[in-house]
């Protein structure tokens, strides 16, 4: 089942790979360099459909479409991809939120503004 994409959802993404560009210069996973976001895919660890997690930043990363693909069928590696990623206490508590409730929209809008700008402030 596909869920619908939102204004948030591209905020969310445009986030995600922005930060990828300045963390790595490109994908996260395979680290080839890229030259735009549109060469990059927000990739979520928990899906979409999850709301709780949804617009977490630490549930999704920038990766090449051959990346994101390889991670989405694949589960165990993607599971390793992220532990490596993030540190597996941060995994954990991303798993504990995952399980939750909606989260504040207002307030990760607001949040990812802010992200944003910081980003585009270092030159990104």
């Amino acid at each position: 089942m596909k869920t619908e994409i939102t204004k948030m959802d591209a905020l969310f993404s445009q986030y995600i790979r922005k930060r990828a560009l300045n963390r790595v210069n490109g994908c996260e996973r395979c680290w080839h360099g890229k030259t735009s976001i549109k060469q990059l895919h927000c990739a979520h660890m928990f899906p979409r459909r999850k709301y709780s997690v949804r617009w977490d930043i630490d549930n999704a990363c920038g990766l090449c479409p051959g990346c994101h693909r390889y991670l989405d069928d694949n589960a165990l590696d993607k599971v390793r991809f992220f532990v490596a990623l993030l540190g597996q206490e941060t995994f954990d508590l991303l798993e504990a939120r995952s399980t939750q409730g909606k989260p504040d929209i207002e307030a990760i809008t607001l949040y990812l503004q802010s992200k944003l700008k910081e980003i585009e402030n270092e030159g990104g």
